[in-house]
């Protein structure tokens, strides 16, 4: 890549792109300083199978997955900046009382309760933030605009696991959501300050009313791409949820060498990110999430051979083992930077511009749905098939397959300025 193109990337953004991508940066580093943990909290603390494990993690995303219906919905009636803040301040408001919760020995149904609490508080946001986006951007940058908003989150997820990691040496769990809820309030304080509405409120007239949201699934071609998606998010949840868990259990690799893993995700999506959303916006949108939807299924895939590895310290104190789930981690994160800004976009070049708040909180339901199946169907598969490594990655290595086939299909039908990077108006 040549660096004046990359350059040329971050320039000529509306400046509520950057507070938004900085925005990004701290919600993300709070999240990712407790979430990716709690899998194991749960299973390895208080001695929950990882079949019920994923049950409580499936509900709690359930419940935080109306969030983006709601959020889609009203930031299309009151705003994308006020949807926003109600969102960041109820995330904020949860992560004290889980805190608390935790602290106070309470009973694990207890807290996956205030964790679906902060679950659907949290998923107000994003609709609104990609909402946000297509209002301001012009469609020939818009990839690129959900490209850094990746890079904000990752160099987030980049950072949070590692600092949770380090704190939880020092502190208790319970006192990391505490952090977190801080962190969290810090960016709604930012927001409030520093951007401004994108919505025009004097068009705004339209009571919200079910028989629009019915009136969505007349777009074939939109719902068809959210049923395929599904199979896809399934993979997305595997890597705080079952990846981790196996990794620990039966790869004997440490809680934070499997945050190293998380850092290292976040560092790839970093770099790679803007070039990569510059490379793909040549290409058919489709075309680009089905070759993502294969590098997951080869990432994971590849996990089951983990156990051929050796597991003793060979290079800076770790493992071969290490070093192979740092490859699988690789190629994984190729496919997740194929697949989230090319997935955003055509939702975006799919909606009407009207209805951008609900058909983005649609897709973030669906996604949501495929990200609670994730830890869920993992959990299940982990539980029946821990004995055949290779046959249990191998399952959950076909739903990329599946997803992958799916988009290529469904490519066939879209046509090709919808389906492009720089839709013709």
């Amino acid at each position: 890549m040549q660096v004046p193109s990359l350059r040329r990337s971050f320039q000529g953004f509306d400046r509520r792109v950057w507070v938004l991508f900085y925005g990004r940066i701290m919600t993300a580093t709070g999240f990712s300083m407790v979430i990716p943990f709690l899998s194991m909290y749960l299973h390895n603390d208080l001695g929950i199978s990882m079949s019920l494990v994923g049950l409580l993690l499936l509900f709690t995303s359930l419940v935080g997955s109306l969030g983006n219906i709601v959020g889609g919905e009203l930031c299309d009636r009151l705003g994308r900046k006020r949807i926003m803040m109600i969102g960041l301040l109820w995330r904020t408001a949860s992560f004290v009382i889980i805190a608390i919760a935790i602290g106070a020995g309470a009973h694990y149904l207890v807290i996956a309760a205030f964790i679906a609490m902060s679950s659907f508080g949290g998923s107000l946001f994003d609709p609104a933030s990609n909402a946000m986006i297509a209002d301001i951007v012009e469609p020939s940058k818009r990839l690129e605009a959900y490209g850094m908003l990746r890079i904000g989150q990752n160099v987030g997820w980049a950072a949070g696991p590692m600092i949770g990691g380090l704190l939880g040496i020092w502190l208790a769990f319970s006192a990391t959501f505490f952090i977190s809820a801080v962190a969290t309030l810090v960016v709604a304080v930012f927001l409030y300050l520093n951007i401004n509405e994108s919505l025009d409120m004097r068009k705004v007239h339209e009571r919200f009313k079910l028989k629009h949201l019915a009136g969505m699934t007349k777009d074939t071609l939109f719902m068809s791409f959210c049923l395929v998606s599904i199979s896809l998010f399934i993979m997305f949840g595997q890597m705080s949820s079952s990846y981790a868990v196996y990794s620990t259990d039966s790869l004997g690799v440490l809680s934070s060498q499997v945050a190293l893993l998380w850092t290292w995700n976040g560092v790839l999506v970093i770099f790679a990110q803007m070039p990569i959303s510059r490379w793909i916006s040549k290409y058919r949108m489709s075309s680009m999430i089905a070759a993502g939807s294969l590098m997951y299924a080869i990432g994971y895939g590849m996990v089951g051979l983990a156990p051929l590895f050796g597991s003793e310290p060979v290079l800076f104190g770790l493992n071969e083992r290490f070093y192979y789930l740092m490859l699988n981690m690789t190629i994984v994160t190729m496919g997740e930077m194929f697949v989230s800004p090319a997935s955003m976009n055509l939702v975006a070049n799919m909606s009407p511009e009207n209805e951008r708040g609900r058909y983005m909180g649609v897709f973030g339901l669906v996604s949501s749905i495929g990200f609670a199946l994730g830890p869920f169907t993992g959990g299940i598969i982990l539980d029946q098939f821990i004995s055949n490594d290779i046959l249990l990655w191998a399952i959950i290595g076909m739903f990329g397959i599946i997803a992958a086939i799916g988009y290529t299909l469904l490519g066939k039908k879209l046509g090709a300025e919808r389906d492009s990077s720089v839709p013709k108006a």
